[in-house]
């Protein structure tokens, strides 16, 4: 009797330790970001993350009104982000890189909610752990690293934050009323973040009724559409279609929307790591919605089952937010191309189709193995499962491993756009804060005097050209190495100067590079700041340190802003620490 009573203990037993065990292996993606994004996240704001400048300067200096808040921003009325923003910006500094953990914050509170629907689904344990892992490795995949190591990158992750919440609502035993009134407050903050939000009106509540008919229920539907019309006439209300967007719908052939849609769709599996990857994201995008649309005949079919239907429903609405967001792009974006349906950016909306077709593969295995007693049909099941499981798995790895390095690239990137805004006040950094920062130059510039001046910069800015009046040192390379390695001059009027340089004491290239010129009483005057990075795998081996690849540096600069004959030296810059290393010089020193 003992022994009886132990077995199923044991069994238990088992099977907690395993769900336990998968959902760590679910949370190791979680933990290689953090670490992803502590590492190359940069202090600085960028590209849009300056739209939020002078309302967090509004805020702190008492000038901020609710239009200001209401605002359209392009197509959306980022209405909830702003005032995100405005909260994170309340401390001492206003630091991007906390709107960068609070996007990982965002989507793991995505994974959890996919988590309670995986339960609620009739899945083992072991299927649930698995399929949350699988969903786990694209939420969190560096594939997404545009959005990643950006702060306004957080308002890509919340509309797909409120619907996977609203169908956890409506699979709860909650009132009906209760329902309605927490799927409206996840449909209104999914609307007033982003454009695609709006899709939360139809993918949420509404699902309920495709499930159950609950008393009253017409009423209820009725309650609904008439919020949903009162939200969609206060968001369009004074809409203007921004001048810098292409037209909506314009004509192109039904090919090249398919085209642009299947791209959207398969990109978080195909857009890198591949040699070709429109073709092996469209075919991955074409595969991906046949799946979906054949778990919608097979939901079709059998409606009949309450059951199957609760089971099944909220993962098809789940991937037809993928859908929906790939035809709202295609519609206002196709002008450019459909090339631009690759981007990482899309990726967080595109993630979720793959998520519902792991989610209903799963569901349809186990009913199809439970149904039938045949060994050659189990096996058949077996080896088909393992094969998407085994397909989706090296897609995901090979384009993770792709869009690593780019962290390293957009890192370096970022930090030379620091560098520039740091020194924009006493340097002409236009150019620079044009390709890497942002469109508008004279907007970051100003922007950034008047954020400085509010003492919301983590780095104060640079307020004069004297090196002597800065933290300057020699790099020794202990703490800073490189070279500087040529000065030429490629026309009669532009010089070019070029090395590299790193800060070996932090393991990174560093934010930028400084030209200097000696005066008549030997002191050097800061003229120009480096306009590019460039990848050095010389330094890589000289060092043994890959996080290097992109120390190398080049200026180009006029030659009137140098006087005739003077001295010029090189200076690598330590943004965060506001201090210059002046590099070593071939003989004989440079000199125009």
């Amino acid at each position: 009797m003992t022994g009886k009573s132990s077995q199923p203990a044991l069994l238990t037993g088992r099977s907690v330790f395993l769900r336990a065990l998968i959902l760590c292996a679910s949370a190791l993606p979680v933990l290689f970001l953090v670490l992803l994004v502590h590492r190359y996240a940069v202090p600085i704001p960028a590209l849009d993350d300056w739209e939020m400048a002078p309302l967090i300067a509004k805020a702190h200096t008492g000038g901020l009104s609710f239009s200001d808040i209401f605002l359209q921003q392009q197509e959306s009325r980022t209405l909830f982000p702003k005032l995100i923003f405005i909260l994170f910006a309340l401390g001492r500094y206003w630091d991007p890189r906390v709107e960068m953990m609070f996007s990982i914050l965002i989507c793991s509170l995505t994974a959890l909610g996919i988590y309670l629907l995986l339960r609620k689904s009739a899945l083992s344990a072991i299927a649930t752990g698995v399929a949350l892992f699988l969903a786990a490795l694209l939420i969190f995949s560096p594939v997404q690293q545009e959005l990643w190591l950006l702060a306004s990158g957080f308002p890509s992750f919340v509309p797909a934050l409120c619907i996977v919440w609203g169908l956890v609502v409506i699979r709860t035993n909650l009132s009906i009323r209760l329902k309605f009134l927490l799927c409206l407050a996840l449909a209104i903050f999914s609307s007033f973040t982003l454009a695609n939000g709006l899709l939360a009106w139809g993918l949420t509540f509404p699902v309920l009724f495709l499930t159950q008919r609950p008393q009253a229920w017409k009423r209820w539907l009725a309650a609904w559409a008439v919020m949903c019309a009162a939200c969609a006439a206060l968001y369009f209300w004074d809409y203007t279609k921004p001048h810098d967007l292409p037209p909506f719908a314009p004509p192109h052939s039904p090919l090249a929307y398919f085209q642009y849609l299947f791209l959207f769709l398969g990109s978080g599996l195909a857009r890198s790591g591949t040699e070709n990857p429109l073709m092996a994201s469209t075919l991955v995008g074409a595969v991906l919605l046949l799946l979906y649309l054949s778990a919608l005949a097979y939901a079709f079919f059998r409606r009949g089952d309450r059951e199957d239907r609760s089971s099944v429903f909220p993962w098809l609405a789940l991937g037809f937010y993928s859908i929906g967001s790939g035809c709202l792009a295609a519609l206002g974006r196709i002008e450019w191309g459909v090339a631009q349906a690759l981007e990482s950016r899309y990726v967080a909306f595109s993630l979720y189709l793959v998520v519902a077709v792991i989610a209903l593969v799963a569901i349809a295995a186990g009913e199809i193995w439970k149904s039938t007693g045949r060994s050659g049909a189990r096996l058949g099941l077996f080896t088909a499962v393992v094969f998407l499981g085994a397909t989706y798995l090296t897609l995901d790895f090979l384009c993770a491993a792709a869009s690593v390095p780019l962290f390293r690239l957009r890192s370096a990137a970022g930090r030379l756009g620091h560098g520039a805004v740091l020194f924009g006040q006493v340097l002409d950094t236009s150019e620079v804060i044009r390709n890497v920062n942002y469109p508008r130059a004279h907007f970051v510039l100003q922007n950034a005097d008047r954020l400085d001046r509010l003492h919301l910069l983590r780095t104060p800015l640079i307020r004069t050209r004297e090196i002597n009046a800065l933290r300057h040192t020699d790099a020794d390379d202990t703490t800073a190495a490189g070279w500087f390695d040529g000065l030429t001059t490629s026309s009669e009027s532009l010089v070019t100067a070029w090395g590299w340089a790193a800060l070996t004491g932090k393991g990174r290239s560093s934010d930028c590079v400084v030209l200097a010129y000696g005066n008549e009483r030997g002191e050097w005057i800061a003229f120009a700041l480096s306009n590019s990075i460039e990848s050095r795998p010389d330094v890589v081996g000289l060092l043994k340190d890959p996080e290097l690849l992109w120390s190398g540096w080049r200026a180009s600069f006029p030659r009137n802003t140098v006087p005739s004959g003077a001295r010029i030296s090189a200076w690598a810059v330590d943004a965060k620490d506001e201090k210059l290393y002046r590099l070593k010089e071939s003989s004989p020193q440079p000199k125009l």
